[in-house]
């Protein structure tokens, strides 16, 4: 157990040190096997110093979401404009690198159904996103089998923790919600706290499949060991009887 000393004289824990070792060991692999995949995209084109580069980005037009195409694509336009104008990159001086997008609309349909419009095209190097699990899961899959890397700011999910035998050439880019469920109930013991109830935002309409409030607190349900007193409600129902649920929250959590 990895401990750290404050001025009081408790000890905080913060992580389980073997849990971050095994998540460090499984982000290794997915590195050696991305800079595989990179170095054989190389050999191929290693006598053609002038080769484009073609980036696909697949996110959701939906401004209302996080990472929206409007939100991350100028960002990448302007790594990619200071990356060629950057003398420093002599590798890339003779080389177009083209930024291409598609609207994923968050649909397991329409999100894979664009990878593989790039792909059969021949028009993809490597896939920034899917942001959206429901598209990234499929699309990551394929990737690995078309030996295209994928790197995204999604996949916090426990089911994208399993990259060596799903997922070999994802990187995700931001950390896991495992790790949450790891610090909650580090907390939850430093304190003792033993009562508590999981309270999450979460869809009534099925079709929506789950938020990401849902897979959040779904890894804390998984870290407590038990199964704790839980309600969801829809935060983009108006009609949601939030009263009535925080008094029932109440007679089983403190």
């Amino acid at each position: 157990m990895h401990e750290r000393k404050i001025d009081d004289g408790h000890i905080l824990c913060v992580t389980s040190l073997v849990s971050r070792l095994k998540m460090v060991n499984d982000d290794l692999k997915s590195h050696k096997s991305l800079y595989k995949s990179l170095s054989e995209h190389c050999a191929r084109c290693e006598n053609d110093n002038s080769r484009n580069i073609t980036i696909a980005v697949l996110a959701p037009v939906n401004d209302t979401l996080l990472y929206s195409l409007n939100k991350i694509l100028p960002s990448i336009i302007y790594a990619v404009s200071s990356l060629q104008a950057n003398s420093k990159y002599s590798s890339l001086a003779n080389r177009t690198i083209n930024v291409l997008f598609r609207d994923t609309a968050c649909s397991s349909t329409r999100g894979p159904l664009a990878a593989f419009d790039f792909y059969i095209k021949g028009m993809v190097d490597v896939f920034f996103g899917p942001l959206c699990p429901y598209v990234l899961a499929p699309v990551a899959r394929y990737a690995a089998v078309w030996d295209i890397p994928i790197i995204t700011a999604g996949g916090q999910n426990d089911n994208f923790d399993f990259k060596q035998s799903h997922y070999p050439l994802l990187t995700r880019m931001n950390g896991a919600y495992s790790e949450i469920g790891e610090i909650l109930l580090q907390i939850l013991n430093k304190f003792h706290w033993k009562v508590l109830a999981l309270f999450y935002h979460n869809y009534d309409e099925n079709t929506k499949g789950n938020s990401d409030c849902f897979f959040t607190l779904g890894a804390v349900f998984a870290r407590l060991g038990t199964k704790p007193f839980h309600r969801n409600f829809d935060e983009t129902n108006p009609e949601t009887d939030y009263k009535r649920l925080l008094q029932e929250l109440s007679l089983s959590s403190r």
